[in-house]
Parts: structure tokens; C-alpha cells; sequence
């Protein structure tokens, strides 16, 4: 994600858009969205808890609490590492949002609103993660309902928050 850039951006818009003639507009947002735009939106979500865990306004973070009573000078270098930590992560914050503006003006440019629009209410599988097919065609498949995988059905709960939080940007 530290590689991202607006020209990998624009690149990836013009490949969804070669897939989606070879394809079809699903696949092609599959590509774009599923594929390449999640990791994005993973990425700021993590960035954002790591902030939101690193600063602590009252100072009642409860690592700090053995801290205090220990060496005063122990306790100052913590607290420097974790501000030099919270201020990259803040920057680190700043240019994956940035790159998610970026990201959701192309892909607003590349296709149209109703094709977005129908490709996320259809909550399709997203290909951001190494999955396998969804649970629901293996066990058709297999014919068997009992040997869905735990791992299975989460990816696809996982899929449908992710898919939850894209609409808020396009929607």
C-alpha cells in the first residue's frame, strides 16, 4: 500500500476497464474495487485504530500504569517513542486518505454510477484477501451444508462489513 500512487490509481482504473470489456462490469469492478480499492480502505482502518489507540488525551492508556511508578527516565523515552509513533501514523493516516479521494474519483470517472451502484448491492465476494470460492457454491458443489469451513463464513460476514463501509464512499 506504500507503493499506491494517482498513476497506479489511473492504471488500475484502465485495466478494470479492459476487463470489464472482455469480462463484463462486475468483473471489472471486482478487479478494481474487490481487488485493488480494499486493501486501501484496510489499510486506513487499521491506520485509524492505531491512532485512535495511541493517543490518550487523560494518559490512562493502561500501558502506561507500570510506567509511572517505575524510573522517570524509562517512562520519557515510552512516551517519545509512542509520540513519534502517533505523529507517523497520523501522516501515514493523512496520505491514505488522500489516496482513498484519489481512488474514489477514478473509479467514479471510469464507471457509472448505476453500474457501481448494482455491483455493491449485489455484496459480491471481494478478492482483497486469499479466499477460496464463497461457502455457498462449495457446498452446492459438494452437496453438503455440514462441511462449510468456520473461516468460510467469516470471510463472507467480513466481506459484507467491507462491502457495508465501500457504499458509504459511492452511495
Amino acid at each position: 500500500m506504500d507503493s499506491l500512487d494517482y498513476h497506479q490509481i489511473k492504471g488500475y482504473c484502465r485495466e478494470a476497464l479492459e476487463i470489464s470489456d472482455e469480462y463484463g462490469v462486475h468483473d471489472g469492478l471486482t478487479y478494481l474495487i474487490g481487488e485493488k480499492f480494499c486493501p486501501l480502505v484496510v489499510a486506513l482502518k487499521q491506520t485509524e485504530s492505531k491512532v485512535k489507540y495511541l493517543y490518550h488525551p487523560d494518559d490512562k492508556n493502561p500501558a502506561n500504569d507500570g510506567l509511572s511508578q517505575n524510573d522517570p527516565s524509562v517512562r520519557k523515552s515510552y512516551l517519545l517513542t509512542v509520540e513519534n509513533t502517533y505523529q507517523k501514523s497520523l501522516e501515514r493516516l493523512e496520505d491514505l486518505k488522500h489516496l482513498r479521494s484519489d481512488f474514489i474519483l477514478e473509479i467514479k470517472e471510469a464507471f457509472e454510477p448505476s453500474d457501481i451502484q448494482d455491483f455493491l448491492e449485489s455484496y459480491p465476494r471481494l478478492g482483497f484477501k486469499d479466499k477460496k470460492q464463497p461457502f455457498w457454491e462449495q457446498a452446492l458443489e459438494e452437496g453438503d451444508a455440514d462441511s462449510l469451513e468456520y473461516e468460510d463464513i467469516l470471510s463472507e460476514v467480513d466481506d459484507i462489513f467491507m462491502v457495508e463501509e465501500i457504499k458509504k464512499y459511492f452511495l
